[in-house]
């Protein structure tokens, strides 16, 4: 079987987006709080201090901005936070899920295998969990 030139220019460009745009797994927001209780998962809320102050977070999540992540997650840099041991599961969220997804990619970028996308803080709310 013979692949044809079309084929093997399609073959590395998905090979290419997976790369840019690795595959993030999704966790509903009660299953999070169940993994997160049981201290199997690190909820990491990635929303901006004013949001996080107008509607608290969830129960146990660590707040690190977005625009934070890179460098709180960046193992070899001096900002980097011991919490975000590779080793374990985290679940992000934000306001609407667009942020949560952008953090979730940049970690798996940097290595982080375990990474989930609970999208919004409302699908949090609206399933009754806590909130501090």
């Amino acid at each position: 079987m013979e692949i044809s030139e079309q084929e093997c220019a399609m073959a590395n460009w998905f090979e290419l987006m997976a790369r840019v745009y690795p595959y993030i797994e999704e966790i509903r927001a009660k299953d999070a709080s169940v993994h997160a209780e049981k201290g199997e998962l690190l909820l990491i809320d990635v929303r901006e201090p004013h949001e996080v102050a107008r509607s608290g977070k969830a129960k146990g999540a660590i707040h690190i901005p977005l625009m934070m992540i890179r460098h709180k997650a960046n193992r070899q840099g001096p900002n980097f936070d011991p919490t975000l041991d590779p080793a374990k599961s985290f679940a992000l969220y934000c306001e609407n899920g667009s942020k949560a997804i952008q953090a979730a990619r940049m970690m798996k970028k940097m290595g982080y295998e375990d990474v989930y996308n609970m999208g919004a803080f409302r699908e949090w709310l609206n399933a009754k969990l806590p909130v501090e």
